[in-house]
């Protein structure tokens, strides 16, 4: 094992330094895909040599960055891993089909393929999707399931920068999706203030990872199908149906006009204070900027707050600071002007043009040609 990660090393040209350096890796080239490849097979061992430090942030790009310090355990570590294999790679994959084996949820097996596939474990990946596809037959737990989606997105969405097969891992995603909005309904009903923010959290994961990959118009209806019965249900726990709301309204399923009327209902003096504030913030806690642009929403929401006695709305002080909370300041002061009735006003020296939309439709015809090769004269 040693001999084998010295091997390594040389083809990586990466020397086993104490002190810390960055490096940056190119996946596009033979050796930079090396790199990378020979550092995250090392994680699955334990032998953190290289750490990513732009986890997250990188996805999408053909670029790493790593932390490189190398530490005297990590030879006592390889040394350990023997027992799964007598090389780097064979050890890697021995050793993450054992934690594939143990995975007892389903979003832990989607994680160990992601990491199985970005590694190169062929091995690996291919006993992580036989796991996969099984543990998904049999599952009917809808966090479960929609936790699992985010990561299937990211494989599938940016698998190419290491030329991955998505075909098998696309079908899987597609279905899971479908199971999760059918399920989605009944896992929404009578939660408790934990589990509600827990499915929250996972509905908007799973509907942001949705956006991502553009699947089909099926499953796409399907999965908003799952947000409006949520929404429609009368058990559904009031964070989640203001949450389903609040997707169904960014996808376009819920007009303007009836996501007013329906926060008027919901926010309506008959409605429990706590049922219509758990609304309130499934619908507004990543959408509080909704409020500056939208007159229809702002109005229902105001009525609702002038409609609180003045305990409840102390009360809920602590919620309005959460929702509010993802505002920047000039947010937040642009929010006060639009409740306050002010116009905004153009900055001095500036004036609104009439045909501001010929004028610009001109610059871009002369901007064209420039985009193109052309000399953009005329």
């Amino acid at each position: 094992m040693i001999e084998d990660l010295q091997r390594n090393q040389k083809a990586a040209r990466l020397k086993p330094e104490a002190l810390e350096r960055e490096l940056s890796v190119d996946l596009r080239s033979d050796s930079g895909l090396f790199r990378s490849t020979l550092l995250h097979r090392l994680n699955v061992l334990g032998v953190h040599w290289g750490k990513l430090t732009d986890a997250g942030r990188s996805r999408g790009t053909f670029r790493e960055r790593w932390t490189l310090a190398w530490e005297p355990e990590y030879a006592v570590r390889l040394v350990e891993n023997l027992i799964y294999g007598p090389t780097i790679e064979k050890a890697a994959n021995g050793r993450l089909i054992q934690m594939i084996e143990a995975a007892a949820t389903l979003d832990t097996l989607v994680a160990l393929v992601q990491g199985a596939i970005t590694a190169g474990l062929s091995e690996a990946s291919t006993a992580g999707l036989a796991a996969l596809e099984a543990r998904a037959a049999r599952s009917s737990e809808c966090l479960e399931i929609l936790a699992s989606v985010p990561p299937l997105a990211d494989i599938i969405r940016y698998g190419e920068a290491r030329k991955t097969e998505t075909n098998r891992l696309s079908g899987l995603m597609e279905r899971l999706i479908v199971e999760g909005a059918i399920a989605l309904p009944y896992a929404a009903r009578d939660l408790d203030e934990q589990a509600a923010a827990a499915l929250v959290s996972a509905m908007r994961k799973a509907d942001e990872a949705i956006r991502l990959v553009e699947p089909g118009e099926d499953v796409l209806n399907g999965w908003r199908n799952g947000l409006a019965a949520v929404l429609e249900g009368s058990r559904a726990t009031a964070l989640l149906a203001g949450c389903a709301a609040h997707l169904l309204y960014e996808a376009g399923r819920l007009s303007a006009e009836a996501a007013a009327g329906l926060l008027g209902r919901r926010l309506s003096p008959g409605t429990p204070v706590a049922e219509a504030a758990g609304f309130f913030e499934g619908f507004f806690s990543t959408a509080g900027q909704r409020l500056i642009y939208d007159e229809g929403l702002r109005g229902a929401v105001d009525s609702w707050l002038k409609s609180l006695d003045e305990d409840a709305f102390i009360a809920h002080l602590p919620l309005l600071r959460r929702v509010f909370s993802n505002l920047d300041s000039m947010e937040r002061r642009r929010l006060i002007e639009a409740v306050l009735g002010r116009a905004a006003r153009l900055p001095a020296g500036l004036t609104p043009t009439p045909d501001g939309g010929e004028a610009w439709r001109r610059h871009l015809e002369r901007l064209g040609p420039l985009l193109t090769g052309g000399n953009g004269n005329g």
